[in-house]
């Protein structure tokens, strides 16, 4: 790697997330109970359904993922909005039975969060309340993911399914990529080995995180000879949200989002959306990581 990519990485982990260093008061993850008006419901059987939010913030804007509703089966809000007191949250998803939608809005008091809202399965649509904490790290009842740059390190096999999207994206694609350490300092490169349509092809990763600021940044040297550079703010646990610096390609200006969701110690997911000239983001691909050792 040569000198000037090393410092570009460096001085995006040190100087161009300064404002991660003061935490959030929304982002994070929080856990706790909804409880609907009725004694039950088809998604859950019960009055109560344990529910997990997740909040993550990027450039001022809100993202997250939602969790509870239906088993195994994970929700990113359409709409996340906050003042000084309140969290406004929206989004819909289709579950075995029907489609679901909801809105509610909380509201923060020191480590809990509580309102109310309704929520539309299907044909039928009821109020609901909700009450969730901030649970410290030893009050977590279920295993999460420490933020650390070690977490990469290994092999992974991955499938990428997504749109040939000159300059963000090379198509679907599989293929293994092996991480290793850098001496010197919290980074790991990748080297890739895949198949792009039945032609073997190589790229290669760096990715670097600042443990005391949350954030990472991923470097992308793909094997059309264009270079990614993104950077990612890991707050939550479960979830990385990166944005690639703006690209210019034949007289036009992309830019990537990225939301890595990072379920367990062996397996990560990615989602991809790109912006052309200032547009809204639209869906370029979906990928999955699982590690082979």
């Amino acid at each position: 790697m040569s000198r000037q990519m090393v410092c570009t990485l460096v001085l995006a982990l040190t100087c161009a997330t300064p404002a991660l260093a003061q935490r959030d008061p929304w982002a994070g993850t929080w856990r706790g109970a909804l409880t609907t008006t009725t004694t039950t419901t088809p998604m859950s059987g019960g009055a109560e359904t344990s529910v997990t939010l997740t909040v993550v913030t990027q450039d001022g804007a809100y993202s997250g993922l939602i969790t509870g509703f239906t088993p195994s089966v994970e929700i990113r809000p359409s709409k996340i909005s906050a003042t000084d007191e309140q969290l406004t949250i929206e989004g819909a998803t289709e579950t075995e039975f029907g489609p679901l939608a909801f809105a509610y809005t909380l509201t923060r008091e020191d480590r809990a969060l509580s309102g109310g809202g309704r929520i539309t399965l299907g044909d039928q649509g009821f109020d609901v309340s909700i009450a969730l904490t901030r649970a410290r790290r030893a009050d977590v009842p279920q295993p999460q993911v420490e933020q650390r740059i070690d977490y990469f390190l290994g092999s992974w096999s991955f499938e990428y399914a997504g749109g040939e999207f000159p300059p963000l994206s090379i198509g679907t694609r599989t293929g293994t990529v092996s991480f290793t350490a850098l001496p010197g300092g919290p980074f790991v490169r990748g080297q890739v080995t895949g198949d792009l349509f039945g032609e073997p092809y190589q790229e290669t990763w760096t990715i670097g995180f600042n443990e005391d600021l949350r954030s990472i940044v991923w470097l992308e040297q793909q094997a059309s000879g264009q270079t990614l550079l993104g950077l990612g703010d890991w707050t939550s646990p479960i979830g990385i949200t990166f944005h690639t610096a703006p690209l210019e390609a034949d007289g036009r200006v992309y830019v990537l989002k990225r939301l890595m969701r990072v379920t367990s110690d062996t397996a990560f997911a990615v989602t991809d959306e790109f912006s052309v000239d200032g547009g809204p983001f639209k869906r370029l691909g979906n990928g999955s990581f699982l590690r082979t050792e």
